[in-house]
Formats: C-alpha cells, structure tokens, sequence
C-alpha cells in the first residue's frame, strides 16, 4: 500500500546569536526524519524531551518550514505555497497537548469546533450543525455544551472539544502531541477508547506521540524512537516491545514502571545527559551515553540498516561495522 502520509529526510535547525564576540551557533533539532503513515493505522513516536518530536510534528502541519526534506500526502508531494498548504490541512489536523491554550477563550465550545469548517468555506449553518454532530460524537451533549466557553468545561472536556475540532475539516489523518498526557489516568482511558471508536468510524490514520511507552504500546500499529533528532529504530509495535535492537529503545523500556514487586527498577538503565544539539558528536550521538560504546561508534555514525519491518540505527546492528559485538548485541 502507498502510505497516506510519508516524509523523506526532513530536517530543521534553529540559529542562535551568539553573545558579545561569540559567533552565532545553530541547533540541529531534527535531522533527515523519514516517515511512513499506512491507511488505517497509527505510527507511535517516543523519546526523551527535546528529541524532535514535536518539532517533527509542526514541519509536518507546515506551522514552520523545514531546511530540507519532503513531504508526501497519498505517494505526490506537498507544495509549500498557501494554496497547497491550505488543502493538505483538510487532511491532515493536529491535536496539542495544551486543551486550554488550542482554544479561544472567547469563542463557544460550538463556534470552536465550526470555525475551521468555516474558513474553508462551509455556510454557517452547515458548519454549526456539523459541530453540534461531532461534540455528541466525543461524548459531550450539545444541548448542555455547546454555548459553553471552554473555562467553563474540565480538561478532560476540553480536549474532547479539540478533537471534534481536528474531525471538523472531515481529514483522513489525525497528529496527537502528547494529547492524553496532561489527564488523569481514568480520563485518559475513556479520551485513547474514544480516539479507538473515532479511528474505526472515520477510516482515520494517526500519529501519536507521547511520553508514555504504555500508552503507545496500546494504541500504535507500528514504533519510531527518536535520539537527537534522528530516527534510530523503527518497527512494529509487537517487535519493538519484545525484541529492541537499539541500546537507547532497550534503556527507555527498561524505564517503564512495573506493578510487580519482583520486576521493579531499582538502578537507573541510563545515566548522564544527551549531548548539546549545538556541539554534536562526530559519531553515534548516543555514544556518550550508551554503556555498550566501541571506537566504531566514536568515529563514524550508523546508518538505518532495515531488516524486514525492523530498522535500527546501530553498529552493534550490523555485523560488518567493526564493532566488537556487532551481531551479538542485536
């Protein structure tokens, strides 16, 4: 099948000035990230803070522009004019972590969810009453709801509200960013069965990304963990739980809090932080940190080596890389 949404080496970076003699410095947030969206399903993305998946997920909704890379809606690339923006966005729609900041306190929960419909040139009353549709849809009654503000509904709600708003352009593809992580677990779980119900009932396709491993094991057909900026392995979400071929996906796993008392984690599986974005390494940018490093890894960096459905980048992954464990770690 052709992927619905793929990217092909995107990257970004951001100039810093320097201070008083100092030149000015330049932070490579993501680098060469190439995705695949399947029809029907939903990619998790994970990784420490400032990996890049946000900054992944915004080159991909165009709210800034990438130095370099493209981007694919259904196999043909996305233009960056205004008009090709314009409908790659009744496509594609995001959903932000924040629910009070993606609202405007001063438009009804109503008018939130029909001013996309709007812009895009459907008559007011379509549009209300394609709003009024969805707010039921996410399980908020529009007679009690609909002529709210959003500081007058709860957090849980509120995000409900912002997922009626990204179905209101009708997309095929859905972008959570960290869109369950502000909400208490028994809200969280009613929030990932109604993304579940609204995939099956929409034919949508998702991207999600989220701190918690737990949650994107449950809901993602296929794993991308990022480093850095870079993708270093990638699988299907079954393979990557149960056999991870990176150090760094083994150590993120191994952090993963258990209810059993025999299996808790008591030494930390990572130490140290990852290295500057301004001052990267010259080789794997996760050798400072990896405990299983060699002179290969310090001196040249790996490639994604793709084995099946199952891509790691890795010398401990290749068995002619040279380093001394090559295969044997894998």
């Amino acid at each position: 099948m052709t992927p619905v949404l793929e990217t092909v080496g995107l990257s970004k970076g951001f100039d810093l000035r320097g201070g008083i003699g100092q030149p000015a410095r330049r932070v490579q947030a993501v680098s060469g990230v190439s995705l695949a969206l399947m029809p029907g399903h939903t990619l998790g993305i994970v990784g420490e803070s400032g990996c890049g998946k946000s900054t992944t997920a915004r080159l991909i909704m165009g709210l800034m522009p990438a130095d370099a890379g493209d981007l694919l809606l259904d196999g043909k690339a996305v233009g960056t004019g205004g008009g090709a923006m314009r409908a790659f966005r009744r496509n594609v729609q995001m959903v932000f972590q924040d629910s009070s900041a993606s609202l405007n306190p001063r438009l009804t929960l109503e008018r939130s969810v029909a001013f996309g419909p709007q812009v895009h040139g459907l008559p007011a009353r379509e549009a209300n009453a394609r709003a009024r549709d969805l707010l039921a849809r996410v399980g908020l009654d529009p007679a009690r709801f609909a002529g709210r503000y959003p500081h007058e509904v709860s957090g849980g709600q509120r995000q409900r509200v912002n997922i009626a708003r990204a179905l209101a352009l009708q997309p095929r593809v859905v972008i959570f960013d960290e869109a369950v992580s502000a909400l208490d677990k028994s809200v969280e779980a009613q929030v990932l069965n109604l993304l579940a119900d609204l995939k099956a009932e929409f034919s949508l396709s998702y991207i999600f990304i989220s701190h918690d491993l737990n949650v994107v094991r449950h809901v993602s057909d296929e794993v991308v963990v990022m480093y850095l900026g870079q993708v270093i392995e990638r699988a299907p979400a079954a393979d990557l739980y149960a056999a991870p071929a990176h150090p760094y996906t083994r150590a993120l796993l191994a952090s993963m809090p258990s209810h059993d008392p025999d299996r808790r984690t008591t030494h930390p599986p990572l130490t140290g932080d990852p290295p500057s974005p301004i001052d990267l390494p010259p080789g794997c940018r996760f050798a400072p940190r990896c405990p299983l490093v060699a002179d290969v890894c310090l001196a040249r960096a790996p490639a994604l080596a793709v084995r099946g459905r199952h891509a790691c980048a890795c010398h401990l992954a290749d068995a002619g890389s040279g380093h001394p464990q090559a295969g044997a770690g894998a």
